[in-house]
């Protein structure tokens, strides 16, 4: 009987990914490459989800678990259920160990129009559970034990029970169409004590897709078919040699396992940087080179000559824009500078690191002002605007992204709010197109790089250029705006213990010393 069952899944899931393949269209538009594998772990999801079984997406950081999850509930929703009127839109919600089982569920937030002040707020699980949509529980083995206890029984009972001050108000059956998707990392490595070890009972409940590192074949196809989707014109032998390079450098580096690996996020930095028209060689040596002291970074640039299409490219001659604050100039601050600036412009961040008293927070306002002049000359309000964030290990997420404080007593005002969310500076910055600049990132709080993950994943098309806040109930949603950028500061020997989750999401670029050079 269960080899049967066994037998009609494989069936429907070689049924589904049919669909796909005919479906290319819709892929392409959205930037998503279909490879044979990457098509299989989709239609897999797309057949658990519509299905109504529970799913966890586990792999290495960089192995686009939750844009799979992300892309595969658009197509459900654009292709499959394109004529039908239900809302069967994905919710989100980041874990962290800060998580508590009411930002999951309910909680008293501020209400102008009601007698008290106050009402009652769904969160994101909650609206999920009840209303029957879909939801994206990132990072579930970083949630604390009560938090994984309560999504385990709600699983298992199939009723939401809501508690206040240990009181039960109401219970809630599951919709049948709700559906639940997580992803983790593995639990293992230098951040491996910052995650739970999820227990058997948790883990029975879900159907394990695993997304291995991509090999260098698909690699090589996702490589093309980035270039197609780009317009890329160009040869199919620089691509190649390229990817050769991605494989080879990581392997020789020993970076499989490291905070500072390489995904196919350099790849896809690397492709819309020379679809753009952007120098190649300028490219490399910021996505890969610039995270590197001279004694590797040379190795890196002899490694080059290994390809035959890379061998003889010329980086840009070294200079500071005319942005750029006035200032003593050497090698070393242009070099980083540029770095910085090419990161900024391609559409990612960057994380500068350096030893102590080395500059790199000056060096890091700087290139905030300057990329601000660049980018926000017809807004005069918001030329030589960053902020600036010094980070400890008693920052909280709140101190970024807001909260929710009691309103201040006025006498002239006629409004019964008690409590109303305040935004903090980022949500200021992501919505006005300001740069942020975080110092010492590496002193924060892990939970603090956790949630600002979904900030800094690439976006599928500009309808979903939007940056989730929960902690708003008035608005849950705010625009990204074009212009928003994030640098960070980490000294060069603590970058090693942060999240690789969030270290992979940004350009790491060296400022070396002056002190050090010989």
């Amino acid at each position: 009987m269960q080899t049967k069952k066994i037998l009609k899944n494989i069936d429907i899931i070689e049924e589904e990914k049919k669909k796909l393949w005919k479906s290319q269209e819709f892929f392409d538009k959205i930037g998503y490459v279909l490879t044979d594998k990457s098509c299989e772990r989709m239609a897999m999801l797309i057949h658990y989800i519509l299905s109504g079984i529970p799913v966890l997406l586990e792999g290495p950081t960089g192995t686009s678990k939750t844009r799979t999850t992300l892309i595969a509930c658009e197509y459900i929703t654009k292709i499959l259920n394109k004529n039908s009127k239900y809302d069967d839109s994905l919710l989100r919600f980041n874990l962290s160990a800060e998580t508590k089982i009411d930002d999951l569920l309910v909680k008293f937030t501020g209400d102008n129009n009601s007698a008290s002040g106050l009402k009652v707020e769904e969160g994101q699980f909650f609206k999920a559970y009840t209303k029957g949509h879909k939801i994206l529980l990132d990072e579930i083995n970083l949630a604390p034990r009560e938090v994984l206890e309560c999504i385990q029984q709600a699983l298992d009972s199939k009723v939401l029970s809501v508690e206040s001050s240990g009181k039960v108000l109401k219970k809630y059956k599951m919709h049948s169409k709700f559906g639940i998707i997580a992803t983790q990392n593995p639990n293992k490595g230098a951040f491996a004590n910052k995650r739970q070890e999820l227990g058997i009972g948790f883990l029975s409940r879900f159907q394990k897709i695993n997304f291995p590192n991509f090999t260098k074949d698909e690699l090589i196809d996702i490589a093309k078919g980035l270039a197609k989707q780009n317009k890329y014109q160009g040869k199919d032998e620089i691509l190649t040699d390229i990817v050769s390079f991605h494989m080879d450098w990581q392997e020789e580096t020993n970076l499989v396992d490291d905070v500072q690996c390489f995904t196919i996020r350099e790849i896809e930095g690397i492709i819309r940087a020379i679809t753009q028209g952007k120098n190649i060689y300028d490219t490399i040596m910021t996505v890969y080179g610039a995270r590197y002291q001279k004694n590797m970074k040379n190795k890196l640039k002899i490694k080059l000559k290994d390809y035959q299409t890379l061998k003889n490219l010329k980086p840009s001659p070294l200079k500071l824009p005319e942005e750029f604050p006035h200032c003593y100039s050497n090698d070393n601050l242009c070099e980083a500078v540029s770095s910085v600036l090419f990161s900024l412009t391609n559409e990612r961040n960057a994380i500068i690191v350096g030893e102590d008293e080395s500059g790199i927070t000056q060096v890091a306002r700087w290139c905030a002002e300057c990329f601000n002049n660049m980018t926000n000359k017809d807004e005069n309000n918001l030329k030589n605007e960053s902020c600036l964030c010094f980070c400890t290990k008693n920052l909280q997420c709140s101190d970024l992204i807001g909260q929710t404080k009691p309103c201040p007593k006025n006498d002239k005002s006629e409004s019964n709010e008690i409590l109303k969310f305040k935004p903090g500076f980022l949500v200021n910055s992501i919505e006005s197109g300001k740069t942020v600049v975080l110092d010492c990132i590496n002193e924060a709080n892990a939970t603090v790089g956790e949630r600002l993950n979904g900030l800094l994943d690439k976006k599928n098309n500009a309808d979903e250029e939007f940056f989730d806040l929960p902690e708003n109930t008035e608005n849950p949603r705010i625009p990204i705006h074009k212009n928003f950028r994030m640098i960070c500061t980490c000294n060069i020997n603590n970058i090693k213990d942060m999240s690789p989750a969030f270290v992979n999401r940004f350009d790491v670029i060296v400022l070396k010393s002056v002190r050090k050079i010989k």
